[in-house]
């Protein structure tokens, strides 16, 4: 016995024939259309990730450029550490730069007045047991080292590296150094200036034992401590430097 097949008019046939191909059409497209869309995001990855390749690197600027050096007469005002360190007389300023061959600028601030003749230190040694700071003396050296990209935070490893000690008396962060002079022991102190990046070093000139007068200036009680710190050691030296080479205060 045969079954009966059914017969399917051509027309239905080929209406269904048309709607297959349209849909395996249509999914062709579909697929394409995604592939396309991949090749070119892939491509525009690849072109972002070469472009990155070849631009050139990030060049950042150090606070003075090269080894320059800056007299200190353009920036040390000796009136200012006059009244920070209460001193009586106007205080001398002497470049010592040559001493210095990495810094923008070494400075040494001189006690002022007469010099004692021999005579007068003989007597003032026997009276005191020492001599102390001399009018003519270096009270203080300010190096300022602004050739090099520093920050806070390398700032602070580097000093604890060199096993120094944290600071915080000044009102804002400072690297110590304990040095031996004599029976006492001097602070030498670095610090990162928060506007020009400079790194600056005080300390105490070789007869100056006085922590005080070396760390900020405080006979000025009436002044918070980052006053008083940037009265005593004038954070500020360095701003003209920015202005002589026209980079941005």
């Amino acid at each position: 016995m045969r079954t009966a097949r059914l017969r399917v008019p051509a027309e239905i046939l080929g209406a269904v024939a048309i709607c297959v191909l349209a849909g395996l059409g249509a999914l062709a497209c579909g697929n394409s259309e995604r592939e396309g869309a991949e090749a070119a995001r892939q491509k525009a990855e690849a072109e972002a990730k070469a472009k990155a390749a070849a631009a050139p690197a990030t060049r950042m600027a150090t606070p003075v450029p090269g080894q320059a050096h800056v007299p200190c007469a353009q920036l040390i005002d000796p009136a200012v550490f006059q009244t920070a360190l209460g001193e009586k007389q106007p205080l001398g300023v002497k470049d010592v730069t040559r001493s210095e061959p990495d810094a923008a600028a070494s400075c040494s601030l001189l006690r002022g007045g007469k010099r004692p003749t021999e005579a007068e230190q003989k007597a003032l040694l026997k009276k005191e047991g020492k001599l102390g700071v001399l009018p003519g003396d270096e009270l203080c050296n300010i190096t300022a080292y602004c050739s090099t990209i520093e920050d806070a935070e390398r700032f602070k490893a580097r000093c604890k590296l060199g096993k120094d000690q944290d600071d915080e008396s000044l009102g804002s962060y400072a690297c110590v150094r304990i040095v031996a002079v004599g029976a006492a022991d001097v602070k030498v102190f670095r610090l990162l200036d928060d506007d020009t990046r400079c790194i600056l070093r005080i300390r105490g000139g070789p007869s100056n034992t006085d922590n005080e007068m070396i760390q900020s200036g405080s006979t000025h009680r009436s002044l918070p401590p980052r006053a008083r710190a940037r009265a005593s050691y004038d954070f500020e030296i360095v701003r003209p430097v920015r202005q002589r080479y026209g980079l941005p205060l």
